[in-house]
């Protein structure tokens, strides 16, 4: 007779879960590869590739290696995320299915995830070459402190969600031997729109239950308040956007103007920036933000921005160009991945629910 008990209060069948039914490995694979967001993990690692894109030295096989290396750091700092603030989870209808909150993945479990990952990083930077490595190493404890202490600790949370911008952004410059102004500007761009995601994104997608919480969140000391026509925005917030916007675009023309770039690289990002302004004008003049993708889509001509001044500053800007491909196709690969998983777990009714973190 079929097991038709659920597990955790979920839609799926208990069996899927124990596998029982065959689907178990499947389900677990699925819970696991949730547990570290593998969807996003070539992106936020990134910087790895394109760090080595703008370094004169360097062989392609340590690039990737690298680029392994971060996703190791970007699992480790998912993972790390959902185990400090499964209680605040628990507390969000949204996220019942999630692996931990559901209590499909132990959270010893998730510990000696977290604890691999790490390992495997400290790893690589010892062994890996780089021309850098404190950089890394203030990589890793920022992602570490960020994910498990930004949201109770005395540091304003601002500057905390600033300190992940630069954590994500350090390897752009752990690479090259002696990295310019233009260097440093594009990896102050790159913070700057990290964090912007991580409040646009995030910290929208969380205001409820971290208000609830007692939290102060950037978008929370911003002004931002959940309303019943979406998030409500204030004057802080949207002044806050626009100027780290402007500034934004004012390192990526720095980092241009400083490595003397072509005219095709200078039209290519102006243009990245002035499409950039439309979704930026609707998502302040609009006084309401909503708690999905589209809070975030005003980042895209940004991030373009600061792809055109990574390949300014790189002696061969085609690099930037297949390093970028690799992580697109390294993304729909894990994307890929996990649907193939998910139909195997029978479970894509509730994966759809899962929406993965910034």
């Amino acid at each position: 007779m079929r097991d038709a008990r659920t597990a955790h209060g979920t839609a799926v069948p208990a069996a899927a879960v124990s596998g029982r039914d065959g689907t178990g490995i499947a389900g677990r694979l699925w819970d696991y590869t949730g547990l570290v967001r593998l969807e996003c993990l070539p992106l936020l690692s990134a910087p790895f590739l394109l760090g080595f894109a703008v370094s004169p030295t360097g062989s392609p096989a340590t690039a990737y290696a690298w680029f392994a290396a971060g996703l190791a750091l970007h699992g480790l700092s998912c993972a790390s995320n959902d185990i400090a603030d499964r209680e605040l989870d628990a507390l969000d209808p949204r996220r019942a299915n999630r692996p931990l909150t559901s209590g499909r993945v132990p959270v010893r479990h998730a510990v000696v995830l977290s604890l691999l990952l790490g390992a495997l990083f400290t790893l690589a930077v010892l062994t890996l070459p780089s021309e850098h490595p404190s950089l890394l190493w203030v990589s890793l404890a920022l992602t570490v402190w960020g994910n498990t202490r930004q949201k109770r600790s005395r540091v304003p949370t601002p500057v905390s969600d600033l300190l992940w911008g630069v954590s994500v952004a350090a390897p752009l410059l752990a690479f090259t031997p002696a990295p310019t102004a233009g260097h440093l500007a594009a990896a102050a761009a790159l913070a700057l729109v990290v964090t912007a995601f991580d409040v646009a994104g995030g910290d929208v997608k969380d205001l409820e239950t971290d208000l609830s919480a007692g939290l102060r969140t950037t978008a929370i000391v911003l002004g931002l308040r959940p309303g019943p026509h979406g998030v409500g925005t204030s004057t802080a917030f949207r002044l806050t956007m626009t100027a780290g916007y402007a500034v934004t675009g004012a390192l990526c023309l720095t980092a241009l103007l400083s490595a003397s770039a072509q005219l095709p690289l200078l039209v290519t990002t102006l243009t990245a920036l002035l499409a950039g302004t439309a979704p930026l004008a609707r998502h302040t003049a609009g006084r309401r933000v909503s708690a999905g993708g589209r809070s975030v889509l005003f980042l895209a001509g940004p991030f373009i921005a600061v792809l055109g001044a990574t390949a300014a500053l790189a002696p061969r800007p085609a690099q930037v160009a297949l390093s970028m491909a690799a992580v697109t196709g390294a993304t729909l690969a894990a994307a890929l991945g996990r649907r193939l998983l998910a139909r195997t777990a029978r479970r894509l009714p509730s994966a759809h629910k899962e929406l993965p973190e910034a």
